[in-house]
């Protein structure tokens, strides 16, 4: 995502006074481009191209004498005219769906397979968010960002949400804060809408270690949670929290902590624990505990990674190296550590060298996970050092220190909720 791009398209917003009432005008515009049509084109025998523009996006009502014209054109005919919008109920179970991790019991876009307005791209994006279809969901975020300025607020808003849902599956959690910070204010939208903007922002903050987000956030949210008696939620951002906190509070602390969270399970005490032991460099207390588990998850196969490598356990990490193919669920971060430890064992000098100018050095594609990029930083650097690279050695850590400062920082515009 080209990040200021989008924050562009997100300041014309306040200079957009009309948003579209009616569907017509995005369907026309998408229908337009995938024939592959210019503007002149489109318009010629029917109305101006300025006019067409306009229409396009969303700056004037279609005009009754252009309607039908424009419709046949574009091979719109009878898709609204007959059909009974339920667009904002929709919107409304996608936003419920998110809220408590529910899945739609029904097909929600039947009413909308052959649409192809905005609307329509926006219940396809939520829906397939829903179903875990994220890469089909982000076909839909490349044709609804260039509406960005003629989105109303809850649109807009689900928007935002969903696309962030898109980056933090894929560890681009700087991304995904960046955008939700974006959205308007607290007070112009619904409450569900609000408790998903503040939800997702903490669990972004909580993997980039943004203490004065959680400081300032985690409270509000809890206290929101609590005042409307959402106690499952409550339990579920206390789970993430303690996670958070094992990254600081010592092992013995934590596990006085899990005694009174009776509501996680085993596997998860025993994860929040691995971390707190991990971050107080109790590696071999780590690798006992993440044995059962490593094949099961991305998020313990990184912690048993790491404390393998540390401790210097090379054997057992052959064998991870050698079945990739026996883990169940591998995300960007954990194959991304998966390639440096082959790289690293691989005895091929070049292959290595190779892989830490082109990877490592190129920092822009590795993960917004904190502590994975420590482990990178440091790690590379001694190789560079071990193959006698001193000046790259020194580049490995002038390009992270500035970029892991970014990472915990918050952003401080007053102007954002």
């Amino acid at each position: 995502m080209n990040i200021i791009v989008f924050r562009r398209l997100v300041r014309s917003r306040k200079e957009c006074k009309l948003y579209e009432t009616k569907p017509i005008g995005s369907a026309i515009k998408f229908k337009r481009k995938a024939m592959n049509m210019t503007l002149e084109e489109g318009s010629e025998g029917i109305c101006s191209v300025s006019y067409l523009s306009k229409i396009e996006n969303n700056l004037i009502e279609l005009g009754d004498q252009f309607l039908n014209p424009l419709v046949e054109r574009f091979g719109l005919e009878n898709l609204y005219d007959n059909q009974i919008n339920h667009f904002e109920k929709d919107m409304e179970e996608i936003i419920e769906h998110l809220t408590y991790g529910t899945l739609p019991k029904r097909d929600m876009l039947e009413e909308y397979v052959d649409r192809i307005d905005y609307q329509a791209q926006l219940i396809k994006m939520g829906y397939n968010i829903l179903l875990g279809h994220e890469d089909i969901a982000w076909q839909s975020f490349q044709d609804l960002k260039m509406y960005i300025p003629n989105l109303e607020d809850q649109e807009f808003t689900l928007f935002l949400i969903l696309s962030n849902i898109y980056l933090y599956k894929h560890n681009q959690h700087s991304e995904a804060f960046e955008i939700l910070i974006l959205a308007p204010k607290f007070e112009d939208l619904k409450q569900k809408s609000v408790l998903l903007l503040l939800k997702w922002r903490l669990l972004n903050a909580f993997r980039m270690h943004k203490m004065s987000e959680v400081l300032t956030n985690y409270p509000i949210y809890v206290n929101m949670l609590v005042d409307i008696e959402h106690y499952e939620l409550l339990q579920d951002i206390r789970g993430e929290y303690i996670q958070f906190e094992a990254y600081y509070k010592h092992p013995e602390m934590i596990k006085d902590a899990l005694s009174k969270m009776q509501a996680l399970s085993k596997k998860e005490r025993d994860y929040v624990l691995a971390k707190s032991l991990f971050f107080h460099q109790n590696y071999q207390e780590v690798i006992k505990l993440a044995r059962p588990y490593y094949k099961q998850s991305s998020q313990w196969l990184v912690l048993y990674l790491i404390s393998l490598d540390y401790e210097h356990r090379h054997d057992d990490l052959k064998v991870v190296l050698t079945h990739t193919d026996e883990l169940q669920e591998i995300c960007h971060t954990s194959s991304l550590l998966l390639s440096h430890l082959q790289n690293k064992y691989s005895g091929d000098k070049e292959q290595l060298l190779t892989y830490l100018r082109r990877v490592i050095l190129g920092i822009k594609n590795l993960t917004d996970e904190y502590h994975i990029l420590v482990y990178l930083m440091v790690d590379s650097q001694q190789l560079f050092s071990s193959l006698q690279l001193y000046k790259e050695a020194v580049q490995v850590t002038k390009n992270y220190l500035p970029r892991l400062k970014e990472l915990k920082q918050s952003e401080s515009d007053p102007d954002r909720n």
